[in-house]
């Protein structure tokens, strides 16, 4: 099972504890020292002062007399600076800590209310935080809980531990976790070899934030996906199927979330700016004003593709979605999902803006997927400004995942996009 810091769980703590490591960075001071971020960590309330509540510098004196392994604010920076290296916060591999332009964002949001913008950041960090975690290969924690939990509707907040349990992404990984969920506890972690602590750890941090981003909802010790397919509230549905023969399940149509909008070719792609536009994050011109130009125009092109794609799928009697992914098309049972991605010509810059898309499509997914929807009537799509590589191409593939791109006024792709919207998009062949 992989290993997760579990220090802190609340994201109003975090987004101060992001404000003390760029205020001692920018003051020249040492972050990755844990004695100093420690104590800036007590002064700021992000850790606390024992057990038994004491003033913080009374606390503090009587914790540099003891060993700096048994000074539990040590502790806290060393694991919140894991947990940020990993959301991609801060680069914390040299002799300095290096704070990134998403972690400037976070550290921003320091005492400031939980609005719709800031669930938006979090959930797009979390959503996008990948994790080896020691095991040698590559998973989205934060998307497996989710997809976990869709499938396994009221799963008891203990089992919500097996997100740590994938190696990767794949469908596979996710079946074989979902398997043990109906086991006891103590038959999954004698299984898994896993201790009684380390399951306990495993379950501190991302249940919690999957609550306060509203994607969970939790009753009592048990957690459903908020926009579960099945849930009274959720959003609109298609008309349904034609009738099931005899003796067989009746599939469920899939739903837009609640929380999306239901919009047009003419009115979709409208509702983003320059400062929440995703696209791109750590290769901004430093001049602030060239910065939001680049924004501007890649925000433009982006926007421009999603509308085109999205006339084409509403050619094709589709009822269109946004929000929070780009085109939600559903047309009779089946869901279209289409993630859009602008690029700049650069390697990295490609790399990026797949990992992105594999990583968004895969949780988007877990707000439509139930145990009810059959699984191929959502089709996950990601569309480029050009073509790609072939073994980025091959890499979405495999995950289930078929590629688009613009191709002039048309659009192309490869043969999984032509098998899932081919019919639609007539020019993919």
């Amino acid at each position: 099972m992989k290993g997760f810091p579990n220090q802190v769980a609340d994201l109003g703590k975090l987004a101060t504890a992001m404000r003390c490591i760029v205020r001692l960075v920018d003051a020249g001071e040492q972050a990755r020292d844990d004695g100093v971020l420690g104590e800036a960590l007590v002064r700021a309330r992000v850790a606390g002062t024992g057990h038994s509540p004491q003033p913080v510098e009374i606390y503090l004196r009587s914790q540099r007399q003891k060993k700096h392994s048994s000074q539990s604010h040590r502790t806290t920076a060393r694991g919140l600076r894991e947990l940020f290296e990993i959301l991609g916060f801060i680069n914390d591999s040299g002799d300095t800590v290096q704070v990134t332009d998403l972690g400037r964002r976070a550290a921003a949001f320091a005492d400031s209310p939980m609005n719709q913008e800031q669930i938006s950041f979090w959930r797009r960090a979390f959503r996008d935080m990948s994790h080896d975690g020691g095991d040698g290969e590559r998973s989205h924690p934060y998307q497996v809980l989710l997809r976990l939990i869709a499938r396994k509707q009221r799963i008891l907040k203990p089992k919500c531990a097996l997100a740590l349990e994938a190696k990767n992404d794949s469908s596979e990984e996710l079946e074989r976790i979902v398997a043990l969920v109906d086991l006891r506890e103590d038959q999954i972690r004698s299984r898994l070899g896993v201790s009684r602590s380390n399951w306990a750890n495993a379950v501190k941090v991302l249940p919690k934030i999957a609550e306060q981003l509203r994607d969970v909802i939790r009753t009592g010790d048990r957690y459903e996906i908020a926009d579960a397919p099945r849930r009274a509230d959720a959003g609109a549905a298609v008309p349904p199927a034609a009738p099931a023969p005899a003796g067989a399940p009746r599939p469920v149509a899939p739903r837009a979330p609640r929380t999306s909008r239901a919009v047009t070719p003419d009115t979709i792609g409208q509702a983003g700016t320059a400062e929440t536009f995703d696209e791109p994050e750590a290769r901004l011109p430093a001049d602030p004003a060239v910065a939001v130009r680049t924004r501007l125009d890649r925000l433009r092109r982006h926007n421009l593709i999603v509308r085109k794609l999205a006339a084409r799928l509403a050619a094709g009697h589709g009822n269109l979605f946004e929000d929070p992914f780009d085109i939600l098309a559903i047309i009779e049972e089946l869901a279209i999902m289409v993630e859009v991605k602008t690029l700049d010509g650069t390697v990295d810059d490609e790399r990026e803006r797949v990992r992105e898309a594999l990583g968004q499509l895969l949780y988007y997914a877990a707000f439509l997927v139930s145990p009810l929807v059959q699984e191929d009537a959502i089709r996950k799509v990601a569309c480029f400004e050009r073509r790609i590589s072939d073994g980025h191409r091959r890499w979405l593939n495999d995950h289930g995942i078929g590629v688009v791109w613009e191709d002039g006024e048309n659009f192309d792709g490869d043969d999984l996009a032509a098998e899932f919207v081919g019919r639609f998009l007539e020019e993919v062949r």
